[in-house]
């Protein structure tokens, strides 16, 4: 392929993610249609079907480009910055809710825990194996799976959603479970 056809491939694919995702602003992910993507982005379905061969196709790179717009920090190098990771995270989560939400979706959940959340667990244990070396391998485990939960969108929409907490108190709800879950490691490989 030339290189300006790459460049007009790599042009509509994005004029058909931000279609997609400024419909997102308006409707729900179930009511998102090749259709109502090829209408807003002012291109034919045929079109849409030549770059996302199927529905998976097309909600594997909207999923990607919703979750990049997020611009999530990665897990810190140090337990110390845990905090101020979570800070971050919950503030990031905050300012785009909608995205969030549906990221959150049923249709496009899935695709992230196959993916990133599979990689913040790994850095989350390798950053826990290299802190707490002589700590139980099962209890490093356990304590990253606890605290990538912790450190979730899911988690985050739990405080602020169903307890309606401030920004502040979740964000503070979350900093102590992972000051108590550091304690704990701290105490098992004394």
């Amino acid at each position: 392929m030339s290189a300006l056809l790459e460049k007009k491939a790599a042009f509509t694919i994005s004029l058909i993610l931000d279609a997609a995702s400024e419909l997102l602003e308006e409707i729900e992910i179930q009511e998102l249609s090749f259709k109502k993507v090829s209408e807003r982005a002012d291109i034919s379905q045929r079109t849409m079907f030549r770059y996302f061969k199927t529905r998976d196709e097309f909600l594997d790179a909207l999923t990607a480009k919703l979750y990049a717009e997020l611009a999530l920090p990665e897990v810190p190098d140090n337990v110390d910055a845990l905090g101020d990771y979570i800070a971050t995270l919950y503030h990031k989560l905050d300012a785009q809710p909608r995205k969030v939400m549906v990221l959150l979706s049923a249709d496009l959940l899935p695709r992230i825990l196959k993916t990133t959340a599979k990689q913040r667990l790994a850095a989350l244990e390798s950053l826990l194996e290299q802190s707490f070396p002589r700590a139980d391998a099962t209890d490093i485990k356990k304590t990253a799976a606890n605290l990538r939960y912790v450190m979730s969108a899911s988690s985050w929409r739990y405080y602020r959603m169903h307890f309606e907490f401030t920004q502040q108190m979740a964000t503070e709800c979350a900093q102590l479970f992972v000051s108590q879950a550091i304690n704990y490691l701290h105490s098992q490989s004394e």
